[in-house]
């Protein structure tokens, strides 16, 4: 009887350790998938903050600014050739031109006339017009220069960087005017405005 009954602790001991063994698994794989769900979300988050429109997809302000960082790419791509790429400063200047006349007909078309009333926009919005027309003179000396010419690439620094000039004033005075004196409304509506202007210009 004694050894009976020492049989069925050691058995009840087992299934409790086997039990509980069990019982473990699930809750490891549980903390698993958590942290791959948290991985997971984590990196969709990551790819979201850098696509143009993750925070709103009519915010003005983050279209004009995609358009930056795309210029500031090709300046420094075209700054970096020589005279020996005859072939790729042509493309890059093609490039450049019809994308900073859609930006610039954006900016003036909607942007500056919807701060100008604005005392605190005025004087950085004529800069604006201003810094435009002086970009569109030297892109049109740029193309009535030979691509080898030894003056193209000092001129082409010339422009990249009054370019820089003009983005760092948007972005570090006028867009902040922007957003403290246009309502969520308006600074909707204006993005949407772009929207549509930008898809006919490019169309």
């Amino acid at each position: 009887m004694a050894k009976r009954a020492a049989a069925r602790k050691k058995s009840s001991g087992k299934k409790k350790s086997t039990g509980a063994r069990r019982a473990s698994r699930p809750s490891r794989l549980s903390a698993a998938a958590t942290l791959v769900r948290g991985a997971a979300a984590g990196a969709v988050v990551a790819i979201a903050q850098r696509l143009p429109w993750a925070r709103n997809e009519n915010d003005p302000i983050v279209l004009l600014e995609t358009d930056h960082r795309r210029f500031e790419a090709l300046l420094k791509e075209g700054e970096e050739t020589t005279g020996r790429a005859v072939k790729r400063r042509t493309q890059l200047l093609e490039t450049l031109t019809a994308t900073l006349n859609v930006h610039e007909l954006i900016e003036e078309q909607v942007l500056y006339p919807a701060l100008k009333p604005h005392a605190q926009a005025r004087d950085i919005v004529l800069e604006g017009y201003q810094e435009h027309h002086v970009a569109d003179l030297v892109v049109k000396e740029l193309h009535a220069l030979a691509r080898d010419d030894e003056r193209w690439g000092a001129k082409f620094k010339v422009l990249k960087e009054s370019i820089e000039h003009h983005l760092q004033e948007e972005e570090g005075q006028m867009f902040r005017i922007a957003r403290a004196v246009l309502s969520r409304d308006e600074l909707n509506d204006l993005g949407v405005r772009m929207k549509k202007l930008k898809t006919e210009l490019e169309a």
